[in-house]
């Protein structure tokens, strides 16, 4: 009884915490992924696929619970190619799954929640609205260049309603820049 009575509250205590158990995980795969030789040869024997492996993990580098063993990768990746192309086609995997998180936000969301606004009658006026949008593209463009969750850019560039061309501009710059840095540590460690 005692056991099935703990492995509940295992159970209970996991799911309370799980996005804090999925973040734990995911860096415990990242560092599995560095140490692993089964990794390493690999990666060592894709070759040409390389490219489309920084593609690929450029896609997870973007999604919170996926960007560690993201990072994992492109770090492997970047030790014997191009870290310009590195950057370039990793920035483009990005940017692809950047835009979707910020389309569901920008359309999905904040209709939502206009949506309920307009049930309950709640229209809330923000005097800072327009310094908000001056800093806006500072704050989202530092959050996607480092490891943290694009999501929360997203969710910032959503509810300023950012036009397309300018999330794309600056989710690829980001990007770029988070993917070259980890492209950088690559060759320099």
């Amino acid at each position: 009884m005692k056991i099935n009575r703990d492995i509940k509250l295992t159970e209970k205590f996991i799911w309370n915490h799980r996005n804090t158990f999925l973040i734990i995980v995911s860096i415990i795969v990242a560092i599995l992924i560095l140490r692993s030789e089964l990794i390493h040869n690999f990666i060592d024997k894709l070759d040409d696929l390389r490219y489309f492996g920084v593609f690929i993990a450029g896609i997870f580098f973007s999604y919170g619970f996926t960007t560690a063993p993201a990072m994992s990768i492109l770090y492997l990746l970047s030790e014997n190619i191009n870290i310009f192309l590195v950057a370039l086609l990793g920035a483009m995997g990005a940017m692809i799954s950047d835009f979707l998180i910020f389309s569901f936000v920008k359309y999905e969301i904040t209709e939502e929640i206009k949506r309920i606004g307009d049930e309950i009658n709640f229209h809330p006026k923000f005097k800072h609205i327009k310094l908000l949008k001056k800093i806006a593209p500072f704050i989202g463009g530092f959050i996607i260049a480092s490891p943290l969750p694009d999501e929360l850019a997203a969710v910032i560039f959503g509810s300023i309603k950012l036009n397309n061309k300018k999330f794309l501009i600056i989710s690829f710059l980001g990007n770029f820049v988070g993917i070259l840095t980890i492209a950088i540590l690559s060759k320099i460690t």
